[in-house]
């Protein structure tokens, strides 16, 4: 096999379900030590006294500075007796390596990781290169990447332009390059009324009539019609809850969650204005929390991200377009210390029983990170 998928096997083989990591940080720190990379263990503490930690690696020398950023840790695997080969044995059949997380996004981490070290090898590398591997995507503990690139910061730490090896492609490589990412806020609606009988409703005030009635407004009211390079911004609920388990009760309180993933038109904060006019319009009582996960945001497309596209096309054999789509993922985060962009893998099996990815796009995932290290240098 090559080197690349060699690497792939082990980080597969390495786990990384949940705080479960010293397998997969150590598979990649020991490949990477190995390449000749000054690597170090980061740890990430938040504010809930946690510690995640963080991989960063760094090789080569000089003014400018490339950063990779990904992540090792990966989703349970589910019922293991459904997967087609167990989950964390990186099966290679037909040309297709099945493992949880080879998609999302150890190929990705270990395609860049060897053909940084390829272009390495090669004297290529007119300047530095970075990665950047937290622990803590796919269940946010700590948030690993933020805490990681403030530490790096803080010691003056500077990049000119970053990566992130999210996989980008819905179903085959080279469709998709992601400038940006949509915003995300979670709205929790508490409606309050008064309990009563179910007989003497004039005696009761129904929390469920008004929460139903705000939810259909919030629904109602389109929030934008997107623009160039979004879509519209979208809402759904995505619980309802009430408790009661008496048919003749009016409760006292009733319960929604709302999820809103919106675009560069709105901020969060426009979001929770929004939803606070109209509870504060509708019949009834009502307490608003909201939970931020993450803004909306939209890099330039500059002239690294424009020969990104120029090799992933000439390679793939289609032209990358750029894209905005899927939910969060930590550019959120790189954004703000440099341009960024997102390229990597398919998508089609991650999180999902049997998640898997051919060979060949691995390899030639590796090929075009490699070729976009050398030019990218190049032209320094």
């Amino acid at each position: 096999m090559s080197e690349v998928l060699d690497l792939c096997v082990e980080l597969v083989r390495g786990g990384g379900v949940g705080t479960d990591v010293a397998g997969v940080t150590a598979a990649m720190k020991k490949y990477l030590d190995g390449k000749g990379f000054a690597t170090e263990m980061l740890d990430c503490r938040g504010k809930n006294g946690r510690v995640m930690p963080a991989l960063y690696a760094t090789i080569g020398s000089g003014a400018k500075h490339l950063l990779f950023n990904g992540h090792l840790d990966v989703v349970p695997a589910g019922d293991e007796r459904l997967w087609r080969y167990p989950p964390f044995a990186a099966e290679i059949h037909d040309g297709v390596l099945f493992g949880r997380g080879i998609a999302d996004m150890k190929g990705g981490a270990a395609a860049f990781a060897a053909a940084v070290s390829e272009a390495a090898a090669a004297g290529k590398l007119n300047g530095r290169v970075s990665l950047l591997l937290s622990t803590d995507e796919e269940e946010p503990a700590v948030d690993a990447t933020q805490k990681a690139l403030e530490i790096l910061t803080a010691r003056g730490e500077k990049f000119d332009f970053a990566l992130v090896g999210e996989p980008s492609n819905p179903r085959e490589l080279g469709e998709e390059i992601k400038i940006g990412r949509r915003g995300d806020v979670i709205l929790r609606l508490t409606s309050y009324g008064v309990q009563g009988h179910t007989a003497y409703p004039q005696l009761a005030d129904n929390p469920i009539h008004h929460l139903v009635n705000l939810l259909a407004v919030l629904q109602a009211d389109k929030l934008d019609d997107g623009n160039a390079y979004f879509g519209s911004s979208t809402l759904q609920v995505t619980t309802f809850d009430v408790g009661n388990p008496a048919s003749n009760v009016v409760p006292e309180k009733a319960f929604a969650q709302i999820d809103i993933r919106f675009n560069s038109e709105q901020t969060s904060q426009k979001i929770i204005d929004w939803a606070q006019k109209h509870a504060a319009a509708a019949p009834g009582r009502f307490e608003l929390e909201a939970e931020v996960v993450g803004e909306s945001f939209l890099s330039p497309v500059t002239a690294e991200t424009e020969l990104l596209k120029k090799i992933a096309g000439e390679i793939c054999g289609r032209e990358p377009v750029y894209s905005t789509s899927g939910g969060t993922s930590d550019a959120r985060f790189v954004r703000k210390y440099c341009p960024v962009v997102e390229f990597g893998l398919t998508n089609a099996t991650i999180h999902k029983i049997n998640e898997c990815e051919t060979t060949a796009n691995i390899e030639k995932l590796e090929e075009i990170y490699r070729k976009f290290v050398i030019a990218y240098f190049a032209a320094a």
